[in-house]
C-alpha cells in the first residue's frame, strides 16, 4: 500500500534525479530522503530506481507508479483550481510571479493591493521562467511578452520597447547605427537567446564590441552602470534609481507588451479578480 508520502517521495526522485535536490524539495535532509526510499523499496519487494553515475533511474515499476501519480496529480491540480475559481472571498494567499526586470514596478504594485486588502497575503515570486500555472505555481503572472501563452488569459496592460542605454551620457539620443559600431556593448548569454533582443544583439553587435556577457536583462543594466551599452526595455532602463540614460530611439522590430495573465479556471475567483484589476490599471498608469 503506497501512502501520499511515498508518491510524494517517488516524484520527487524522479523529477530531481539527485539526493540533494530530492531533500531540498521534500524539506528534509538527504541521508532522510535516501532512507526512506530504502526503506520503501524492502516495504515494496522491489527496486523502485537503479543507482548510476547520472543519478537515480526509475525502474519500469517506478515508471508505472509515476504516470498514474501524474495523472492523479493533474486531477487534482484541477480540482484545486475549481474551487479556488470558485472562492469570493478576498482573503487568503495570492501567488504572483513577474520577470527581474518588472522588480522596481511590480513591488510597489504588491504592496498597494496589501495595503488596500489587509486580509489578503501576497507571495511575489521573480523569475524569468514562466510557470507552471496548470500546475498551480502561481496565480497570477505579469510578464512582458509578444505573444502570451494560449493556455492562458488575461489583459494586456502596456506597451514598451528596447533601446540603448548606458551612464554615460555623450550627447543625448544618437543613431543606433554609430552606436553599433563605436561602443562597447553588454551581450545577453546563451540562456537568453529564445529573446528576441538577445537575437538582434547576436545580429546586430560585432562581437569584438562586446566587453562581457549577461544572463538577464537585470545584470545588462547593472553593467551598463559602468559605462558600456546595454539594450533594455525601456520601463528598467527608463528606473531612475538605475541613473541610465536613454541613448537611442526605440527599435521598431522589437517593440512589445506586458500582460497580466491567470488560469482560465482563476479568472472568476475574487482574489484573482481583484488583483489583476489593481495590476493592470497600476501598470498602465506607471508606462503611459
Amino acid at each position: 500500500m503506497l501512502t501520499h508520502d511515498d508518491l510524494a517521495l517517488i516524484l520527487a526522485v524522479a523529477r530531481a534525479g539527485r539526493m540533494k535536490q530530492v531533500a531540498e524539495m521534500l524539506q528534509t535532509h538527504p541521508a532522510t530522503a535516501y532512507r526512506r526510499l530504502e526503506a520503501l523499496e524492502r516495504r515494496l519487494g522491489n527496486p523502485l530506481f537503479e543507482r548510476g553515475v547520472d543519478g537515480y533511474v526509475p525502474t519500469v515499476l517506478a515508471e508505472e507508479i509515476i504516470q498514474r501519480a501524474g495523472d492523479i496529480e493533474q486531477r487534482l491540480d484541477e480540482l484545486n483550481r475549481a474551487v479556488a475559481g470558485r472562492d469570493n472571498r478576498l482573503r487568503g494567499t495570492l501567488k504572483v510571479t513577474t520577470a527581474d526586470t518588472l522588480a522596481y514596478i511590480v513591488a510597489p504594485i504588491v504592496l498597494s493591493f496589501a495595503d488596500a486588502h489587509p486580509q489578503m497575503s501576497v507571495e511575489l515570486q521573480f523569475s524569468n521562467a514562466m510557470a507552471d500555472m496548470a500546475r498551480n505555481e502561481a496565480d497570477v503572472a505579469i510578464r512582458p511578452t509578444h505573444a502570451p501563452p494560449e493556455a492562458l488569459v488575461g489583459q494586456r496592460a502596456a506597451r514598451f520597447g528596447f533601446a540603448a542605454y548606458s551612464a554615460n551620457d555623450d550627447g543625448g539620443v544618437r543613431d543606433m547605427t554609430e552606436l553599433l559600431a563605436t561602443r562597447r556593448w553588454i551581450g545577453l548569454a546563451p540562456a537568453l537567446m529564445h529573446a528576441p533582443a538577445a537575437r538582434w544583439l547576436r545580429d546586430h553587435v560585432p562581437t569584438e564590441r562586446v566587453g562581457a556577457s549577461v544572463d538577464s536583462f537585470f545584470a545588462a543594466a547593472v553593467a551598463a552602470r559602468s559605462g558600456a551599452h546595454a539594450l533594455l526595455p525601456s520601463y528598467l532602463g527608463d528606473e531612475p534609481s538605475l541613473g541610465l540614460a536613454r541613448l537611442s530611439e526605440p527599435v521598431p522590430e522589437l517593440a512589445s507588451e506586458i500582460w497580466v495573465l491567470t488560469h482560465p479556471d482563476l479568472r472568476h475567483a475574487a482574489r484573482v479578480r481583484a488583483f489583476t484589476r489593481h495590476a493592470a490599471k497600476a501598470l498602465r498608469e506607471r508606462l503611459a
